[in-house]
């Protein structure tokens, strides 16, 4: 039995979220779309996925900076992408296991992304 590659996507543009979930769903990847941090750290915390994509600019109080740096406290092995067309992280936004990628982009950048983490920060791109 192969292992279909799941991942958590955050975006709360309702376009850029269909599209991003189509493309991934494209390449055979399962996603569970989410619009606020929130519900995604809960999502986080009581099911499994190998991959996290978040916006840094979200509705509801928490950004994605947020949600980036409270998942690699709590699954530094989980590779994490970080996107936003506004926001450009500082150093030090960032925790180790993510990468920073400017909107526009394209689901090649995101795919890439993940696969540039180390091996060890990885279960499937």
């Amino acid at each position: 039995m192969t292992h279909t590659p799941r991942y958590l996507v955050v975006e709360d543009d309702a376009l850029l979220l269909l599209d991003l979930v189509d493309n991934l769903a494209d390449l055979g990847i399962a996603s569970v779309p989410m619009t606020r941090a929130p519900e995604a750290m809960h999502r986080l915390l009581v099911q499994s996925f190998d991959a996290l994509i978040t916006d840094i600019e979200l509705a509801g109080g928490t950004n994605g900076l947020e949600l980036a740096r409270s998942c690699g406290r709590l699954r530094p092995d989980l590779p994490i992408v970080v996107v936003s067309g506004g926001v450009r992280p500082r150093p030090g936004d960032l925790p180790p296991n993510a990468v920073f990628l400017p909107k526009p982009y394209q689901i090649s950048d995101v795919m890439n992304a993940i696969r540039r983490q180390p091996v060890a920060h990885r279960h499937a791109a």
